[in-house]
């Protein structure tokens, strides 16, 4: 351990948090849910309500344009409080793994100061279970794959 920078030092620790399930980052709050004072996580109702519609409503078939319009016309404020979500807001609510109970840790890491995609998805811990779900397994899928094929016709179109 005394050849390794400082840098490797913390990221060899927050592994091993995140492998032993210590790690705080595990009970980041996210839209649907609230945190004790323990750090759990707990199923806000009325935030949890909106997720399910937008899942439903984006593997339905709606675009993010017109959840963003359905949320307005319901006046939902967006997670930061705006009057308006953006499409951007929704589009990573519809890829976070929290809202069926998992959590993956080790996501990112600061590369330059600048916090960035990790590179080696082997070094990411999956906690399965961690908490409870907000939405089924079969819909987060459903809409990983309603995701996926948008993303493909798009590249597809501009590759005419």
């Amino acid at each position: 351990m005394m050849d390794m920078t400082k840098s490797e030092q913390i990221r060899a620790g927050l592994q091993k948090s995140f492998r032993s399930g210590t790690s705080a980052r595990a009970s980041t709050v996210c839209y649907g849910y609230k945190v004790t004072s323990e750090g759990d996580l707990l199923v806000y109702p009325t935030e949890a309500v909106i997720v399910f519609h937008i899942f439903d409503r984006f593997v339905a078939g709606d675009s993010l344009g017109q959840i963003v319009a359905s949320l307005a016309r319901m006046g939902v404020p967006s997670p930061t409080g705006k009057p308006t979500w953006n499409r951007e807001t929704i589009s990573k609510l519809l890829c976070n793994e929290k809202y069926v109970g998992d959590v993956v840790l080790g996501k990112t890491q600061v590369k330059d100061g600048v916090q960035v995609k990790a590179p080696d998805s082997a070094m990411q811990t999956v906690i399965k279970n961690h908490h409870p779900a907000l939405i089924s397994r079969e819909l987060f899928d459903a809409a990983q794959q309603e995701k996926h094929c948008r993303e493909r016709k798009k590249a597809h179109s501009q590759n005419r």
